[in-house]
């Protein structure tokens, strides 16, 4: 199943996968019903597969700089620096919160390596039918290719900065051919992962290439771990400004959720609930408390480390060495080594101020982050987000 030819590419795909059958523990089929293609219905009940995804948990943890947990405070507008033509950046308050993707490593031979992952992806329910997966493996499996597809398309289009546009274009789109059925990022968001498993945690797996949505994490979703992570994105997301916000008495939540407004049929009570079922014990007291949710908070910059300008044309430039200083620790020692030496030189200063962020959080948190160490302080009220 696997090209040979493919190994010496990119970052050395190694074993992507590895798909045992065993001859007992046969498959339990669930009639699904819905918009689900017949290939993707049924389920086992014992796993019969063994599936791993160590290439992607690899690119991930080579590539994404992991930004901990939010702390409410409301970014500044940047400061204009003296000696540099116009840069556009983001403005919005929330600019220093998330996870960030270190796109210029995705170049030549690299993204050349992410594309043979994603047919890899694609070939699997194929070569092994999904209903002898089981429920959790399926989940894994459906955020991993959505989000290796992703990143693709998006790398394809660096460095694009407002991310909306380009998703609205890409999502609708057959893209995939999963078990010869043609599939857009929509089809496998809306059509397989809510309409299967109705649990609004799945769309904290699915990354949307922007800063106001969940995180893309630093490893692979697994059967073993996929409910785990998908919890931790949620609170993670819901305890940031990007999630959901206090102004005033009103809560101001991330457009995100009007996009996936089926997963609550009880409407807004039932959402409500969701968010309180995460947030940290202050926020959860205020978001049962507000007088009215409102779906507006959002920023579509692209959730890149260099938000696009992976060059910066000041000579006064911070430089790389002392960007690794200043972001010295796992994350920044695995970006060095992914870029091989490509798309560094001059470090422009929004980089520096959202390493140095994070570098504060994490060391005023000592390491050790959890949803409960803030929930008896009063957060920060935060006006609206400049960046739309």
């Amino acid at each position: 199943m696997r090209n040979k030819a493919a190994t010496s590419v990119g970052w050395s795909i190694g074993s992507f996968f590895s798909a045992l059958l065993l001859l007992f523990s046969p498959a339990a089929v669930l009639a699904d019903t819905g918009n689900v293609p017949e290939p993707f219905r049924g389920q086992a009940t014992a796993e019969s597969v063994d599936i791993t995804y160590d290439d992607w948990s690899y690119i991930l943890r080579a590539t994404v700089f992991d930004a901990g947990m939010s702390d409410r405070r409301s970014a500044p507008s940047p400061a204009p620096q003296p000696g540099r033509l116009i840069v556009k950046v983001n403005t919005s308050s929330t600019r220093l919160e998330g996870n960030r993707l270190h796109f210029p490593a995705f170049e030549g031979k690299n993204l050349e390596a992410v594309s043979v992952l994603r047919r890899e992806l694609e070939a699997l329910p194929g070569a092994v039918p999904m209903a002898e997966w089981t429920r959790n493996q399926q989940p894994a499996y459906w955020l991993n290719l959505y989000n290796v597809t992703v990143v693709e398309q998006l790398a394809k289009r660096y460095p694009e900065q407002e991310i909306r546009r380009v998703m609205a274009k890409i999502r609708d789109k057959k893209l995939l051919n999963v078990a010869g059925v043609r599939l857009s990022l929509d089809d496998i968001h809306h059509d397989i992962l809510v309409e299967k498993w109705q649990d609004p945690l799945v769309v904290y797996g699915l990354w949307q290439g922007y800063v106001g949505g969940p995180n893309i994490l630093r490893e692979a979703f697994t059967s073993a771990n996929v409910y785990d992570l998908l919890k931790q994105n949620a609170v993670e997301f819901i305890n940031s400004n990007r999630g959901a916000r206090m102004r005033g008495n009103a809560l101001r939540i991330s457009t995100y959720y009007e996009d996936n407004i089926a997963l609550f049929p009880g409407g807004e009570r039932e959402l409500r609930a969701h968010l309180a079922k995460y947030a940290d014990l202050y926020y959860a007291g205020r978001i049962r408390g507000a007088d009215e949710i409102n779906m507006t908070t959002s920023d579509y910059y692209i959730a890149d480390l260099f938000e696009g300008v992976p060059r910066d044309v000041n000579p006064n430039a911070t430089n790389t060495a002392a960007l690794q200083t200043a972001g010295s620790g796992p994350e920044w020692s695995n970006f060095a080594a992914s870029a091989g030496g490509k798309g560094w030189g001059r470090v422009p200063p929004h980089v520096m101020e959202y390493v140095m962020d994070i570098r504060r959080k994490k060391s005023k948190r000592g390491g050790s982050v959890s949803v409960e160490e803030y929930a008896d302080r009063p957060a920060e009220e935060t006006p609206e987000e400049g960046q739309k």
